[in-house]
């Protein structure tokens, strides 16, 4: 079946596909026609109209993020202090390379004092000691400068620190340690006479004093 309106009128003033369907459901229900009609079987198969394609939307839940928890954990740094610990080395000739920390004579006369000392403080405070560091020399003969660093809690005493190196002093022979020079922190620690006797010459003396007293 087709329906014709008037060509003049506009498109926006036809009636929509359901009038159309609606009207001639009345007509059918007011009317007896000889003819069986199938209810809901209705349907416009083409319209001027233009045809609006109906869109579902989804609207998606807002989500919740819920941020966990942040842990902070507190970070416990050691105390420590720093002693400076300085002797002579009486009879040695002092260069001035000796007074730039990059030049070669600077560096193998730190790497010798390290390498001969360091283990002797790890050794006698093995809880509390912390770092060893050559900081400088200077003239006189040669004044070594050094620096310990211990953990401030457990720390040895300016004597203690010094009585590891009076120790050393006679067996040592890399360098000459003066005893009489030691100081920590500018305070002068221990008193005596300078050291840097080998095993052969102290052994000379003794035999040399066994022969003196046996005449």
């Amino acid at each position: 079946m087709g329906l014709v309106f008037n060509e003049t009128t506009p498109i926006e003033n036809l009636p929509d596909n359901d009038a159309v369907i609606n009207t001639l459901v009345k007509a059918i229900n007011s009317t007896t026609f000889n003819v069986s009609f199938v209810p809901n079987s209705f349907n416009v198969t083409r319209t001027p109209l233009q045809t609006i394609a109906t869109t579902n939307t989804t609207t998606a839940a807002p989500t919740t993020t819920t941020a966990a928890p942040t842990t902070t954990t507190a970070t416990t740094v050691e105390a420590t202090v720093t002693k400076r610990l300085t002797f002579r080395s009486a009879g040695e000739t002092f260069t001035n390379d000796l007074l730039d920390s990059s030049s070669a004579a600077f560096q193998n006369r730190a790497g010798l004092l390290k390498s001969n000392l360091e283990p002797l403080y790890q050794r006698e405070f093995s809880s509390s000691f912390r770092d060893f560091t050559v900081r400088s020399f200077s003239n006189g003969s040669i004044i070594n400068n050094i620096d310990l660093k211990f953990a401030l809690a457990t720390a040895p005493n300016n004597t203690q620190i010094s009585e590891v190196l009076v120790n050393a002093a006679s067996t040592i022979t890399a360098f000459n340690i003066d005893t009489s020079s030691i100081t920590v922190d500018g305070t002068q620690t221990s008193s005596g006479i300078s050291h840097n006797i080998s095993l052969i010459t102290a052994f000379s003396m003794i035999l040399l004093s066994w022969l003196l007293s046996s005449q």
